[in-house]
């Protein structure tokens, strides 16, 4: 809890924009937005700084005490001869980022769009409210899953069992979402939602993943709670990123056809309009493959329990 009071402190409401149109901030000369990305940039260093220093400390933590133990196949390339045991610091300071990260991204996208619901009231209900209105939580989400998907896609690299070409693929993806929304000041109401909600799942799989790299030790409760993690899991992720993701989808390209056709979208962001085509273009892209990946899930669970 207490580094999420860090990353909320870190990611601190950002100055808001000195002009309004239809009650959505616009910068006050010529409708130009000031860039997000050097507006947070302070932020966006803290953050990846604090990541290196959680996993640094995580691995030194493992490399030290070896606290937990690898599954074998995790050590199969692993010299014996060295005369060291296999620990994997690597995963292990990777999980510790990932739980943190997508902790605070998943609470706070929850916490944004079911409970205190500031992405669906401090902004306008029109589409060029949902498209151009400025939202804290949307500005920090960005910021934060910014930072989390520059540092997953470093890692990944270098991590065998996680470099992918998928996963790293996705990584670029939803990071160069993340940067567009808070550059140019697009879609931070769908932010909340694809940045943060979608990210609720994750936290269950991040769990999940560190019993499949650190197994339980036998007789403990660890597989009952991490049964119950993959179970909260295939069900969140259904609901957010399969069904919600879908709907959300649907909104999106339906607020965005309303305000390129007419005109605002030029208005309120002149010259910068082929960044709402991209955002489109991201969204299907992403899409799709969260549909692929619940059909794995789908197809893992049904060969598990039969």
């Amino acid at each position: 809890m207490f580094i999420l009071f860090i990353l909320e402190s870190m990611c601190a409401p950002a100055t808001t924009l000195s002009a309004k149109e239809n009650g959505v901030a616009v910068a006050p000369s010529k409708h130009a937005v000031p860039s997000g990305f050097a507006r947070r940039k302070n932020d966006i260093l803290f953050g990846m700084l604090l990541q290196i220093v959680v996993s640094g400390f995580a691995y030194w933590f493992q490399k030290t005490e070896a606290y937990f133990t690898p599954a074998e196949q995790y050590c199969a390339d692993h010299d014996e001869r060295a005369g060291e045991p296999c620990t994997r610091p690597d995963l292990f300071g990777f999980q510790c980022a990932a739980g943190m990260m997508l902790a605070y991204l998943g609470i706070k996208g929850f916490t944004a769009w079911h409970v205190t619901k500031n992405a669906h009231n401090k902004i306008p209900s029109t589409p060029v409210g949902r498209i151009f209105g400025f939202l804290p939580e949307g500005d920090d989400v960005n910021v934060a899953i910014f930072c989390w998907q520059v540092w997953d896609f470093i890692c990944s690299s270098l991590i065998p069992e996680l470099s992918h070409p998928l996963f790293l693929a996705h990584h670029a993806l939803a990071g160069l979402t993340a940067y567009l929304s808070l550059e140019y000041q697009y879609v931070h109401h769908y932010a909340v939602f694809f940045g943060g909600c979608s990210e609720f799942s994750s936290i269950f799989l991040v769990l999940v993943d560190f019993a499949k790299f650190f197994p339980a030790k036998s007789g403990t409760n660890y597989g009952s709670v991490i049964l119950g993690c993959q179970v909260s899991f295939a069900l969140a992720f259904f609901c957010y990123r399969v069904v919600g993701w879908i709907w959300v989808s649907l909104n999106l390209w339906s607020d965005a056809r309303e305000v390129l056709k007419d005109g605002k979208a030029d208005i309120l962001r002149p010259g910068k309009t082929f960044v709402l085509y991209m955002f489109l273009a991201l969204d299907a892209v992403l899409g799709t493959l969260q549909v692929y990946w619940f059909y794995l899930i789908a197809s893992k669970a049904v060969e598990m329990f039969s």
